[in-house]
């Protein structure tokens, strides 16, 4: 099949144009070139900057993660790391290297010179630094150089000791470093105004250079003639008239420190200027750079140069440096070097006394190592003054101290003394000014002033007590020891509260007001009232012995004295206000002492403890006369037919071992016991008084039988042994009473108390098989439900 034939004169022709402009063709790939061309010049001006910083170690370095910062601020990041061995620039030690890509406008830090270190926690006796890092992190810190422009640096392992800022560099020359280090603070009177920045050995290793910066604003206070000394640590010399201990500040104890003054001759000596050397001394009385004053006193004292301190609150401002008779040997004069810090306040109006070593934790235990001490009460004035005439001992009160000043009066002052503390419920609110006898020598008065902010709580119904030292009570159950606190224990002490009765109308205390100051907080929140008592005086009783009820302490002997007729003693004792209706008519009080027999022994924790009144109520009218009866009063016959129970009478034809108390048995179960005997009306018997508990007392009837089972009933045969019986071991000891009930009916009625029985010396055999049924008596208890 052949192909149709195509007429080609026939088709159009082409018509060829010129074009007009650039293809679109080449648009997209323009535009990619200059999005290209914006980016590479927008990374050139704005983008991260690439640096490497070689590291000993890669310890606390963490990729993508440990930051570059500069004054706080995160300049860059940590991208990567690569192990660096043999690296010229340690030493051939192996490296770390870190790739850093730092913010472009930190570009000016990337410089000759420039040091770079890792900053992480560290603890140490100089400080705490790098705390932050606990929650931030481990980061870089850099120091900006001012050389040429460099991307790659080298670690150092310590941030650089130079400080930043305008000030004052001089240097230190001393023989031993003591416990100064980098960062010590540098004072002047006691206010940090610059920091030790270097320390190294001198070229010819003879001594220790020290590189101090004081800042700026106190660059002026250093002038050439200007002393310094170590203030690191504690110094402590001794011999044996004391020790001396010298501490500038907390901060100087952990981290050493150095201070400096400028004596007054040298106050116009020159400035100092950058690179000034200085003698470092060991104390500011070395570096001789204290105040001197003369203190006169008017007797001879015992102070040692070099090692009495002068303190002002626990502050050490000044030592002794020379000690000396007066002119006229009726004296001593004493001159003394203080602290520059004091110069203001050695005026006119200042006081200077000698103290002894007091125990006193508070301060440390400077004071318990210590001699004699020089105390100071600094006080500004109207005109300096250089020469004073101090007191050999310390003044028992100064009205100058703010507070609430108080007088109390003690017959004694314990172990009470100056500077001991006050106590209002368990919190110090004031001090012990000082102590002095009364001038008729009746007794002591104690200075004390309460602090500003607590001086209301003192009113005209309150009441002070001694807290010195322990307060001790012994028993057979143990020994309790009570005391305030340590220091009330070592230097005494005062407490205060309310009186036991708050006045409506009391008013708030006044300076100079007088309270009396009781021996214990019990006398002295109690009112009570005075009894007085009639002993014979072989009681063994004392100022100080208890009255007690059921146990209780109601009160105590506070005085005793022999009677008018020599053949008695008198005791006043105090009752406590709750317990003063026992000074009423029937009240009756004995001796209660240990007690030790046959029978048992009793009252045992009054070997340690000593002997007591116990009491028994009564119902009269009041009364505050009484004698003391030498032991417990028993009870008559009409006392136990008032009690609940049943109460019989038992003819016997001698009373034998039976005593008060013995027991009664029921089948060898202790039911009752013997309160009393006494002589039949025609003395051909005795009577003995048997008290049944009320529980059993229907265990008692018409046919009922008793007998004395005291002792110890023996029998013995060839065939039946030896056989030994007793009702039981107290009954052996103390005597007994048993009895048996027939059985049933035979036993009989019940009985009523007042009823006769003989007493049999032995039983019989038939009585011991009786086995009666009986219903006990209902527990008293049960009759009140």
């Amino acid at each position: 099949m052949s192909e149709p034939q195509v007429d080609r004169e026939s088709l159009p022709e082409g018509v060829a144009r010129r074009s007009r402009g650039l293809s679109l063709v080449w648009l997209l790939p323009l535009i990619a070139a200059l999005i290209a061309a914006w980016l590479l010049y927008r990374d050139f001006t704005q983008g991260d900057i690439h640096a490497t910083i070689l590291f000993s170690t890669g310890d606390g370095l963490v990729k993508g993660k440990t930051a570059v910062k500069y004054n706080g601020v995160e300049i860059g990041v940590v991208e990567d790391f690569q192990l660096k061995p043999d690296a010229v620039e340690l030493g051939g030690a192996d490296g770390v290297l870190a790739e850093v890509s730092f913010n472009r406008s930190a570009s000016y830090l990337l410089t000759e010179g420039s040091k770079f270190w890792l900053v992480k926690p560290e603890v140490s006796l100089t400080g705490v630094r790098g705390l932050e890092t606990l929650v931030s992190g481990n980061y870089i810190a850099v120091e900006p150089g001012s050389g040429e422009h460099k991307k790659h640096f080298i670690a150092v392992p310590e941030p650089p000791t130079h400080v930043r800022g305008d000030g004052l560099r001089v240097t230190l020359e001393s023989p031993r470093l003591a416990s100064v280090s980098r960062g010590s603070p540098v004072y002047y009177r006691q206010l940090e105004v610059g920091q030790v920045v270097n320390y190294r050995l001198a070229e010819d290793a003879s001594k220790v250079e020290i590189d101090l910066f004081i800042q700026d604003e106190h660059a002026h206070l250093v002038h050439r003639g200007s002393r310094f000394w170590n203030t690191s640590g504690i110094s402590i010399q001794g011999s044996i008239s004391g020790v001396k201990v010298e501490l500038e500040s907390l901060a100087s104890l952990i981290a050493g420190g150095v201070s400096f003054y400028t004596p007054k001759a040298q106050a116009h000596s020159p400035l100092a200027k950058d690179g000034a050397e200085f003698k470092l001394y060991e104390s500011f009385a070395e570096a001789d750079a204290g105040i001197p004053i003369t203190l006169h006193f008017d007797r001879g004292v015992n102070l040692t140069p070099g090692s009495t301190q002068v303190i002002y609150q626990g502050i050490q401002v000044g030592e002794v440096s020379k000690v000396k008779a007066n002119s006229n040997i009726d004296g001593m004069e004493v001159e003394v070097l203080m602290d520059p810090i004091t110069d203001d306040l050695l005026s006119e109006n200042t006081r200077f006394w000698l103290a002894p070593p007091t125990l006193d934790f508070t301060s440390g235990v400077n004071d318990l190592l210590k001699g004699n001490r020089i105390e100071v009460d600094l006080r500004s004035g109207k005109r300096s003054v250089r020469s004073f005439s101090a007191e050999s001992r310390a003044p028992p009160k100064d009205p100058r101290v703010p507070g609430l000043h108080l007088r109390l009066t003690a017959k004694t002052s314990g172990s009470l003394q100056r500077g001991a503390s006050v106590y209002f419920r368990h919190l110090e609110v004031g001090r012990v000014q000082g102590l002095e006898l009364k001038p008729d020598g009746s007794g002591v008065e104690v200075y004390v002033v309460i602090q500003p902010a607590y001086a209301h709580l003192v009113s005209s119904s309150t009441r002070f007590w001694n807290v010195s030292g322990v307060r001790a009570s012994a028993s057979l159950r143990g020994i309790e020891v009570e005391a305030d606190s340590l220091l009330s224990i070592l230097r005494g002490g005062i407490a205060f509260d309310e009186g036991p009765y708050m006045v409506k109308n009391s008013t708030r205390a006044s300076n100079g007001d007088s309270f009396p100051l009781y021996n214990s907080r019990d006398e002295a929140l109690e009112e009570g009232i005075n009894i007085y008592i009639n002993l014979s005086g072989d009681e063994g009783l004392k100022v100080g012995s208890a009255l007690r009820y059921r146990g209780l302490q109601v009160g105590e002997i506070d005085r005793m004295w022999l009677n008018r007729n020599l053949d008695g003693v008198r005791a006043r004792a105090r009752l406590y206000h709750r317990e003063s209706h026992f000074a009423r008519a029937g009240t009756r009080l004995w001796v209660v002492g240990p007690k030790v027999g046959l029978d048992g022994v009793a009252h045992l924790d009054t070997l340690v403890t000593g002997p007591f009144l116990e009491l028994e109520p009564g119902e009269g009218d009041a009364q505050t006369e009484f004698t003391a009866l030498p032991s417990k009063p028993e009870p008559d016959l009409a006392d136990t037919m008032m009690r609940p129970g049943l109460t019989v009478i038992l003819n016997a034809p001698r009373r034998g071992s039976l005593k008060r108390g013995s027991p009664v048995y029921y089948r060898q179960v202790q039911v009752g016991e013997v309160t009393g005997y006494q002589l039949g009306e025609l003395a051909d018997r005795v009577y003995i008084y048997v008290y049944i508990e009320a529980k059993f007392r229907t265990l008692v009837r018409e046919r009922s039988v008793f007998w004395n089972a005291s002792g110890v009933d023996v029998n013995f045969g060839l065939k039946t042994g030896l056989d030994v019986h007793t009702e039981s071991t107290e009954a052996l000891l103390a005597g007994g009473i048993a009895f048996a009930t027939p059985n049933n009916p035979e036993m009989g009625l019940e009985v009523e108390s007042g009823s006769h029985y003989p007493l049999y010396g032995e039983p019989k055999p038939e009585w011991l098989l009786w086995s009666p049924k009986i219903e006990l008596y209902p527990a008293l208890e049960d009759n009140f439900k």
